[in-house]
């Protein structure tokens, strides 16, 4: 039994599986609901990823661990948005998405945590943000406003 701390979170969107995918790996979508920054890098195991902030700031940079394009997508995250993670060890998110009904299932697990980090806390308040405004954006054209 693993003492390791982990995140899940669940949330339904109103579009077909595919478009939820390519919310997940677009640059241009994932800049309108992951702090505006956006992905980078190919979809294959092993190959290096970053969420890219201005300048082609690393905000968050890992390595891709499983690809099963449209159902899921595993991969290191280690955050360097500011100093207090900036030494904080990896972490891991995993990506589940499922057909429900004329939805999709996006089942987020964000784990390998051996305390509550920096990293572990800054995550845990973002993702409700991020997943909720990915739904926004991809359910009426907007991400949400929250300001």
């Amino acid at each position: 039994m693993s003492n390791k701390l982990a995140y899940t979170y669940e949330i339904y969107i109103g579009v077909p599986i595919d478009r939820v995918w390519a919310g997940l790996i677009d640059g241009d979508i994932t800049k309108k609901y992951v702090y505006g920054t956006r992905f980078d890098g190919k979809l294959k195991k092993g190959a290096p990823y970053a969420y890219l902030g201005d300048g082609d700031f690393k905000v968050v940079d890992g390595e891709i661990l499983e690809v099963e394009p449209g159902k899921r997508l595993v991969m290191t995250w280690k955050a360097h948005w500011d100093d207090s993670v900036a030494k904080d060890p990896p972490s891991r998110v995993t990506y589940e998405l499922s057909q429900a009904g004329s939805a999709t299932k996006l089942h987020l697990v964000h784990d390998d945590f051996d305390r509550p980090t920096a990293t572990y806390t800054g995550s845990t308040e973002g993702w409700p943000l991020m997943l909720s405004s990915l739904k926004s954006i991809l359910e009426t054209g907007k991400p949400l406003a929250t300001n």
